[in-house]
């Protein structure tokens, strides 16, 4: 099974409004990732025998469908860190976020709770630039992670880079 083709509770939006490839070479390709969440998650699944605590992070592009835009949709770059191990390891992504601010020089940021469905219940939040939501960060709610067959709990942090390069 394709991680996009499971309905992932908190990701049908980002499924719904993915940007598909007329042409792909393979069925795995159809469509541009709109996060990148997904992959990491892939990647500790495929890696749940390694020792723990698994420290994973990726920088990107995503693609989201958007009208304005001459052709229907926009690149960003994205990152996405996650710490999965037999606690939580929220303050660690946390943690990751001050420290990239912090080396961005970005002291225009703060953290807002969030009631996204990929969290846990009062364990995730939004990460605002400004006035402006830019990602989110908190414990992986258990019904995402049993999608892709992980048993321990897990943190992420997703972030869109643009604004702040």
């Amino acid at each position: 099974k394709q991680w996009y083709q499971r309905r992932v509770r908190g990701m049908p939006k980002a499924i719904d409004n993915a940007v598909h490839i007329a042409n792909p070479k393979t069925f795995e390709f159809q469509v541009v990732r709109t996060q990148l969440l997904p992959g990491i998650l892939k990647t500790v699944s495929c890696n749940r025998k390694m020792p723990l605590p698994l420290k994973l992070f990726e920088v990107n592009d995503v693609v989201i469908q958007q009208d304005e835009a001459d052709t229907g949709c926009q690149n960003y770059r994205n990152v996405c860190a996650l710490y999965c191990g037999k606690t939580s390891g929220f303050e660690v992504v946390h943690g990751v976020l001050d420290r990239l601010m912090m080396a961005l020089n970005e002291k225009n940021y703060s953290i807002q709770q969030s009631g996204d469905p990929l969290f846990f219940s009062g364990r995730g939040a939004d990460v605002i630039l400004g006035s402006k939501k830019i990602g989110h960060l908190g414990i992986l709610h258990p019904e995402v992670l049993d999608k892709f067959e992980i048993s321990l709990p897990c943190s992420v942090l997703e972030i869109n880079l643009e604004p702040l390069i």
